[in-house]
């Protein structure tokens, strides 16, 4: 194991809800606000998005989304300890019924995520409820911390799908009943990487999402859990986005992609602070 994966993992076992998750969060915090990781990325991105807003709340706003994903990597180890207490923490919840209509016939659903509120608290908040919960995923580079974080996420109970199997793997998954989770709000330049407008701008964007959706035959549904405050969220899920009527696979595909770049703005205008503003959406 990585240094790294080590520091993590002793953490997580020393962390509890109350003051010792205060403690994580404000030391991460204040650490990110000295190290600033990719400040510029972030608040060009924030320009793109907001192009009225001022360079102050641009740079309030990054503070704030520092905040929140310092608040995300504490509530991330408390819940290895014990997955079950997201029962608690999520106090709302909006469209439950879109899933519980599939798991009752059966049938999968492709679930269609952003890097926004705490993704990871929702998959564990799905299967606590007792949704079959695949995820598609990219490791990170370092191999020790990679085989943790897939040690946490089997330990909340998803199935991960590593993104080397991410061509096949999913339909299968799909058709068997199972729920596959498939983050939509990333730069995509391989293949099925479609030129649309996010925030107005073109961008490289997976039509993963959708495809998967027509090839199972199964609805492609978004999902977004909202901070209310430390260990407090309410999830949205759905209406799931409708297949065209008309058109060739890619046509539909391109139409439901473009739809699902809309129902992520709209989570992202609703609650900026808690997306993944460092990322570069728009790469070019």
């Amino acid at each position: 194991m990585s240094l790294q994966a080590r520091v993590l993992d002793g953490i997580r076992k020393w962390i509890r809800p109350g003051w010792r998750a205060s403690f994580v969060t404000g030391s991460v915090y204040a650490l990110l606000r000295i190290v600033r990781p990719r400040r510029s990325v972030a608040l060009a991105n924030m320009e793109i998005a907001f192009p009225g807003s001022t360079s102050g709340w641009r740079r309030e706003t990054l503070s704030r989304v520092y905040r929140h994903f310092a608040s995300i990597l504490a509530e991330y180890l408390v819940v290895q300890n014990d997955p079950s207490m997201v029962l608690e923490w999520f106090t709302g919840c909006e469209g439950k019924d879109h899933l519980d209509r599939q798991l009752s016939e059966g049938k999968g659903a492709v679930l269609l995520m952003s890097h926004f509120g705490n993704w990871e608290l929702m998959a564990a908040w799905l299967v606590q409820n007792g949704f079959p919960i695949y995820g598609v995923i990219q490791n990170p580079s370092d191999p020790g911390l990679a085989e943790l974080i897939d040690r946490y996420r089997k330990n909340i109970g998803g199935e991960p799908i590593p993104k080397q199997f991410m061509l096949r793997e999913p339909v299968k998954r799909l058709k068997e009943g199972k729920m596959v989770v498939v983050a939509g709000d990333q730069s995509w330049g391989g293949r099925g990487a479609l030129r649309i407008p996010f925030f107005g701008k073109e961008c490289g964007t997976a039509g993963g999402p959708a495809g998967f959706s027509l090839l199972a035959g199964v609805p492609l549904i978004p999902v977004a859990a909202f901070r209310l405050g430390p260990f407090s969220y309410r999830i949205e899920i759905g209406p799931p986005i409708d297949e065209p009527a008309l058109g060739t696979r890619e046509d539909k595909v391109l139409e439901m992609t473009i739809a699902a770049n809309r129902w992520t703005e709209s989570i992202i205008k609703r609650a900026p602070e808690q997306w993944l503003w460092m990322h570069r959406r728009w790469r070019d």
